[in-house]
Order: C-alpha cells, then sequence, then structure tokens
C-alpha cells in the first residue's frame, strides 16, 4: 500500500460562468494508472466527496490515482451535459498529466448508479469535438449498478427492498426523465436509446468490468447483464461480477475484496 496525496478543488472546465471541478488523488510511487471517479445519485443527487474515503482512498493507496469528478445535475443542464462534463474533466487530465507526473495516455473511468451509466457511455461513445478539444477517449471502464437502458426503467422489476437510503417515493417525473429534460422517458424515445450504453455495444470497447448486486431494490442487475451480454456478443472484453444479496449502493462494494478487484483490472487495463 502506498500513501496518498489530494489536490483538491481543481477546475478543469468553467460552463456558463460555473466552474467545474475535481479532486485528485495521487499515488506516492508514479507513474500510476489512472481513472476519472463518478458518483451516483441519479444524475440528480450527489457529490464527488460522496464515499470519497470508503472508495477512493483505498483504491489510490494500492497504487491506482483517481480524479473525482463534479458534473453537472439534471437540475442544471439536461443530457449530454454530465457526459460532456466527464469529457471536459478527462481532456483537462491529459493536458495536465506532466504537472502530477501522471503518463495520461490511458485512462480509465470508474462510476457507481448514475456515474456507472455515465462512465460506461465514456467507453462506448464518441465525441465529435474529440478533434479540436482533445482526446476524452478511455481504456477501461468500472460501472457498479448501472442503468444501462433508459427504456426499461419504467417496467424494471426490483431483485429486492428499496435500498436503505431511500427514504420517501422516488421522484416524479423520474430520475431518467429529468436526466432527459422530458416528463416521460418514452416521449424522447431517441434521445432515451441515445444515452442508453446498452445501445452502443462494440467490437472496439474497451475492456468493461460490471459489477452489481443481485438483490437491487433499485436499479436490477438485469442492466448489468446485457450490457454484458452485448459487449461479448460484439467480442469486446466484459467481466460480469455479480454480488450475492447486495442491493443498491451496498456496503459490499465497499468491501476490501470489491475494492481490490476494482485495483486489479484497472492496473491491468491501463498498465
Amino acid at each position: 500500500m502506498t500513501a496518498t496525496t489530494v489536490h483538491r478543488d481543481l477546475v478543469y472546465a468553467a460552463v456558463d460562468g460555473v466552474e467545474l471541478r475535481l479532486d485528485l488523488y495521487l499515488p506516492d510511487v508514479r507513474p500510476a494508472p489512472l481513472c476519472v471517479w463518478l458518483h451516483g445519485g441519479g444524475w440528480l443527487r450527489g457529490s464527488r466527496t460522496d464515499r470519497a474515503d470508503q472508495r477512493l482512498a483505498p483504491l489510490t493507496a494500492s497504487g491506482v490515482a483517481v480524479a473525482a469528478v463534479q458534473y453537472r445535475l439534471s437540475d442544471q443542464a439536461s443530457f449530454p451535459a454530465p457526459l460532456d462534463d466527464a469529457r471536459a474533466a478527462i481532456r483537462w487530465l491529459r493536458a495536465h498529466a506532466a504537472d502530477h507526473g501522471l503518463d495520461a495516455d490511458r485512462i480509465g473511468a470508474w462510476g457507481a448508479s448514475a456515474g456507472g451509466h455515465l462512465a460506461a457511455l465514456l467507453g462506448l461513445t464518441d465525441d465529435e469535438a474529440d478533434a479540436q478539444l482533445g482526446d476524452s477517449s478511455v481504456q477501461a471502464v468500472v460501472a457498479w449498478f448501472p442503468t444501462t437502458d433508459l427504456l426499461r426503467r419504467g417496467s424494471d422489476v426490483p431483485e429486492g427492498p428499496l435500498p436503505p437510503f431511500v427514504t420517501g417515493p422516488l421522484p416524479e417525473p423520474s430520475f431518467e426523465a429529468r436526466l432527459l429534460g422530458v416528463e416521460d422517458v418514452r416521449d424522447a424515445r431517441e434521445a432515451a436509446v441515445a444515452a442508453s450504453p446498452v445501445a452502443h455495444a462494440r467490437p472496439d470497447a474497451p475492456p468493461f468490468l460490471l459489477v452489481h448486486g443481485d438483490r437491487d431494490g433499485l436499479v436490477p442487475s438485469t442492466h448489468s447483464r446485457d450490457l454484458h451480454r452485448a459487449l461479448r456478443a460484439e467480442g469486446a472484453d466484459s467481466t460480469l461480477w455479480l454480488l450475492s444479496g447486495a442491493n443498491h449502493e451496498d456496503p459490499a462494494f465497499d468491501s476490501p475484496a470489491s475494492l481490490a478487484a476494482v485495483g486489479a483490472f484497472l492496473r491491468s487495463s491501463l498498465l
């Protein structure tokens, strides 16, 4: 295990006068593999500092640098704004890698729930702006309990009870509708497909590690299972790990074994 240095509140972009920031967690041994971390919260809530002590610091201590990225939430801007922000952060990291002793030719994306959805899209979709603004590609993806098909959310069957952090009714319009800036996802089918990772599986996708609980009461594991099958059908490298008995944002995801698996996957994929 190595020590960790944290550089906080680094401004990576400004949109409509609002500064977007990231926190950079650096191991002492460098150059180190680097990944961006995208938090959960239904694209409506959450912060880049959420669960940082449980997740980001241990991963960095194992030798992986992590950039925890702020992105615009759905009450600030609709899709693809959060994906655009993640791409801008990757471009910034590549441009400033030498400032922090990092080799950012290869960057991974890691996210949970809404962040897992965005991480998957980073690995599966291209940005036409890259030619002018710089490379925003990622070379490995870790997606924890992501939504992968927005159109199926209305008919999803929960695999367990609502997770303990859900203390009231789910929002109306839904998280997915708010992401798209509509009242009902079914009224924006084209946009919903564009925002669904399962629709973008391709042979040249980077390696994927999909991790989902099989008792998820919010986003059933069929979302990860379906993306895994779609990637494998295209000949892409995908690993699916189902955590037995785990619900959405279950403490099992923060176990030493889970974080060790993430670290090992990122190191092997990025070095």
